[in-house]
C-alpha cells in the first residue's frame, strides 16, 4: 500500500466485474438509463479522491458531490449525475429505498436506480476509473483506486475507524457518512481524516420521479 494509507487499518477486496452478464442495473430502461432499485448497494468514499481533494468540502445543496476532473487537475463540487438526465429528471420517494444511487458499466453508460444505502461516490472513481466493477461484500463496499497498484479495489468506509474512533449517522434527517481530509498543519505531517453526516441528496428544485 502507499504511504498516504499507512495512518489507516483497512480490509480491502478485489471488485466484482461485471462485463458479459446482465446485472440488477440494467433490468428496467427508461430513456437508455436503468431505473431499478438496489437493495445491497453500498455507500461510497474514496481514500484516493479524498487525497486528490484535500482541503475541499462541498456544503453548497446543488452541488454536493466532491469530485476530481482529470482532464482540468482540479477539484469540483458537482450535481447528482441523476437529478436530470437527457431532459429527464429522477428522485427516490420509497422509505424503504430512499437514497438515489449512481453506476457505469464498461462502456461508461449511466445507470440510476434507488438503494437502502445511502451513497457518496466519486464520477471519477466511478466513470473514469473503475467502470463496470461493483461492490457486493458487507464490510467491503466502498469502490476505491489503488494508486500503487492501479486497479480497483473494494474497502471498509473510512469512517468505520478513524484514530481509534467509529462513526456513524443516526439521524434520519443527516444520514449521509462522508469522509474527508484536512491538508497537514506542519510539512512534515500528516493529513487529518474528518468525517460528518450529510442531508440526503436530493434534487433542490420541482418535484422529480423516477
Amino acid at each position: 500500500s502507499s504511504m498516504w494509507l499507512k495512518p489507516f487499518r483497512f480490509e480491502t477486496r478485489a471488485p466484482v466485474k461485471r462485463s458479459g452478464e446482465a446485472s440488477v442495473m440494467a433490468a428496467l430502461k427508461v430513456f437508455g438509463l436503468a431505473a431499478v432499485v438496489l437493495a445491497q448497494q453500498a455507500t461510497g468514499n474514496s481514500l484516493y479522491l479524498a487525497k486528490l481533494c484535500r482541503g475541499h468540502v462541498c456544503s453548497e445543496p446543488a452541488f454536493p458531490i466532491l469530485d476530481y476532473v482529470e482532464a482540468e487537475d482540479k477539484c469540483i463540487c458537482r450535481a447528482h449525475p441523476c437529478w436530470e438526465v437527457d431532459g429527464v429528471k429522477h428522485a427516490c420517494t420509497s422509505l424503504d429505498f430512499p437514497f438515489l444511487k449512481f453506476t457505469y458499466d464498461l462502456s461508461r453508460t449511466l445507470s440510476c436506480g434507488c438503494s437502502s444505502k445511502p451513497s457518496y461516490d466519486s464520477l471519477h472513481i466511478a466513470m473514469d476509473l473503475c467502470p463496470g466493477n461493483h461492490c457486493d461484500e458487507a464490510e467491503h463496499l466502498v469502490l476505491d483506486w489503488d494508486e500503487a497498484a492501479g486497479q480497483c479495489l473494494c474497502r471498509s468506509h473510512p469512517c468505520e475507524e478513524v484514530e481509534g474512533i467509529r462513526h456513524k449517522c443516526p439521524d434520519s434527517r443527516f444520514p449521509i457518512l462522508r469522509y474527508r481530509e484536512d491538508p497537514p498543519e506542519t510539512p512534515e505531517g500528516q493529513p487529518k481524516p474528518m468525517c460528518d453526516c450529510m442531508a440526503r441528496m436530493d434534487q433542490p428544485s420541482d418535484k422529480a420521479e423516477l
